[in-house]
């Protein structure tokens, strides 16, 4: 008999992905609905195009489930994300159709997620049928790891030094603990740190997206839990063992591969497969020589690790990054917006949009509303009334930066060209027609050129305003800027290490052009962008949020000659501001050091928005000492965070 909830117990969605599995999947969905699983459930599958008749079964047999049947089989990872498009719980649980969790499970998974707010994803203990424990979560994968199985150390290495790496044998996943990545038969997701980190990566059909989305979440500072206390009877390999056979392993190893390449680098990679290669290697002959049964299991993986076996024909992942899930429509080129509390400066982007002279037809505007408290939705609502732009609004309800949102726009839409702009700027008519015509020509990543507005110029010379001007490829900030969605892809788009707007922008541009890609500035393509208050208080509260600026130079000497100031500086007013601190500290013993400030206040004062009004400059050197200093000081925590010096 289905389960009846308490009145107010929390809502879960289990969304479910089958594949030709119909009597297995109907039994395991009946297990989960007729035990008490401590919250509210309600089942959503995706059937992929089955052959078998399981929609059918599945209508007879658990009428409860909401089952959506494809026309093709899209793979697992590709059904997965569709099965939270369908979901609007704040939980949601990937759960394998060979899967199904015992009396309270759910309940207890939620628990530990709210217990620990930082957890995207928390993973119950997996047993196999029978009550053997299944090992099911792991440690990224390192050399260390792929060193230690190469010798055999796991035969020789004590227990104690081999629980912390979560090896099999010593690691029993018996107690509760933050854990790199887990096997996806089931994932308890939070909603919210899925609309941050975003869905399951569909390069990979099925295999290796589990370690794909962990290791990303783990870039966007979310952490994976494993709660033993709830548990999950988990057949395994119900799917793919049957339809794919031996084509299996290829197609895990083609996958392993790829994530690999992006976890680990390109060069780090080919060592792992080389000591991976030798492991394999190692344990088939030990099982030929002793005579012992894995010895076929060992002669397949190391075909497998050698890349002599191959994935299911159409099935190996694409190695440029993940294919776009929604269609562009035609769209030659989208404009990404991220904004969070501007209604009224992005309902002037938006009308502006509405004025470029490039075709409606051939561009489409998404806006990546960034957990907003104003009217944003509603200005938003507005622009897609007038029905003059091809718009799409992707709501988030937690924060998550602009980096994310910004990824989350590019990700939405197939168009081959991305613009970035920002919800305070005001595009010129001709910006999309002269920065697609600069891609087009051949450049790999246009910026355009960015202006202050008119009538702004005096508030622009005030001694604390920030005002952004951009006249040559440089910085590529993302106030105005043009790439191609395949590089975007190749590299995976911002990071989400950077947290606040604070150099993702530049760091992005730099991992492209080390591809290859090709720079240009674009004159013709124009923004005003809106000139920051002179305000003391807020310039200085600005200054800490530049602590991952150091990541953009992090491992790439060239750039320091172009991007920085004698190598080891951000701004040049660095080096006199320290100075001037030091002489100001001295001086009333030595009164003489207070001559170190004088090369800073020179400085300051020859700035070309210092000539405007010298006087008012004057007064305000005593807070612009107090901002570099505080601009100093973040650089300083963010260079000690990633490690390498940027001051």
């Amino acid at each position: 008999m289905t389960q009846t909830p308490a009145p107010g117990a929390r809502r879960v969605d289990v969304g479910v992905v089958t594949f030709n599995s119909a009597v297995l999947t109907a039994g395991c969905l009946r297990r989960l609905l007729d035990t008490d699983q401590g919250c509210q459930v309600r089942v959503l599958v995706h059937d992929n195009a089955s052959s078998d008749g399981t929609p059918e079964v599945l209508a007879r047999q658990v009428p409860e489930a909401e089952v959506e049947v494809a026309s093709t089989n899209q793979g697992f990872a590709r059904a997965v994300n569709r099965l939270l498009q369908r979901s609007d719980a704040p939980w949601f649980v990937a759960l394998n159709s060979d899967a199904w969790p015992e009396p309270g499970a759910l309940g207890r998974l939620v628990a530990a997620a709210e217990a620990h707010p930082d957890a995207a994803l928390v993973v119950p203990r997996l047993l196999r049928p029978d009550g053997t424990v299944e090992h099911s979560t792991h440690r990224f994968p390192s050399l260390t790891v792929a060193a230690l199985d190469a010798v055999g150390g796991r035969h020789w290495l004590p227990r104690r030094l081999q629980a912390p790496l979560l090896l099999q044998g010593a690691w029993n996943q018996d107690e509760p603990r933050p854990v790199d990545w887990a096997v996806g038969a089931a994932w308890l997701w939070r909603r919210r740190a899925v609309d941050a980190v975003g869905g399951l990566d569909e390069r990979f059909f099925m295999y290796g997206e589990d370690l794909e989305w962990c290791w990303r979440a783990r870039r966007a500072g979310w952490r994976v839990r494993l709660e033993p206390a709830a548990v999950v009877r988990h057949v395994g390999n119900a799917s793919g063992a049957t339809h794919f056979g031996s084509a299996r392993v290829g197609l895990e190893h083609a996958n392993e591969r790829l994530v690999l390449h992006e976890l680990l680098g390109p060069r780090r990679a080919r060592l792992y497969a080389a000591l991976q290669v030798v492991a394999c290697a190692r344990q088939y002959l030990q099982c030929r020589w002793c005579h012992q049964a894995d010895r076929d299991h060992w002669r397949l993986a190391l075909k497998g690790a050698l890349g002599l076996v191959a994935p299911p024909p159409g099935l190996a992942p694409l190695p440029a990054g993940p294919p776009a899930v929604p269609a562009s429509g035609g769209a030659e080129v989208a404009v990404v917006v991220a904004t969070r509390d501007r209604a009224e400066r992005l309902r002037r982007l938006l009308q502006a949009l509405e004025r470029q002279t490039l075709d409606p037809g051939r561009f489409e505007v998404v806006v990546v509303d960034d957990a907003s408290g104003d009217h944003t939705p509603t200005v938003v609502a507005d622009a897609a009334a007038r029905r003059r732009l091809r718009l799409r609004s992707l709501r988030q309800t937690v924060r998550s930066g602009p980096a994310i949102a910004r990824n989350r726009g590019w990700q939405a839409t197939a168009a081959p060209v991305i613009a970035f702009t920002d919800d305070d700027c005001v595009p010129d008519s001709g910006w999309l027609a002269a920065g697609l015509a600069a891609v087009k020509a051949g450049a790999g990543v246009v910026a355009g050129r960015t202006v202050v507005p008119a009538g702004e110029g005096a508030r622009a010379a005030e001694p604390f305003a920030r005002a952004v001007t951009v006249d040559e490829a440089r910085f590529f900030e993302t106030c105005n800027v043009f790439y191609r969605r395949a590089d975007l892809q190749a590299v995976g788009g911002f990071d989400p290490r950077f947290r606040r707007p604070s150099g993702e922008d530049t760091h992005l541009a730099l991992q492209v052009l080390e591809r290859g890609a090709a720079a240009a500035f674009c004159s013709a393509a124009a923004v005003a962008h809106d000139v920051r208050p002179g305000r003391f208080g807020q310039a200085l509260g600005e200054s800490w949020r530049w602590a991952d600026l150091p990541l953009v130079v992090k491992g790439r000497p060239w750039v320091r000659p172009t991007l920085t100031y004698r190598w080891l500086f951000w701004k040049p007013t660095h080096p006199p501001a320290l100075a001037a601190a030091a002489g100001l500290a001295l001086a009333p013993r030595w009164p003489a050091a207070a001559g170190l400030a004088l090369p800073w206040v020179v400085h300051r004062l020859r700035a070309p928005a210092a000539a405007a009004d010298r006087w008012r400059h004057a007064r305000a050197l005593p807070g612009l000492l107090l901002v570099d200093l505080a601009e100093v000081a973040t650089m300083v925590r963010g260079s000690l965070r990633h490690k390498t010096v940027l001051l």
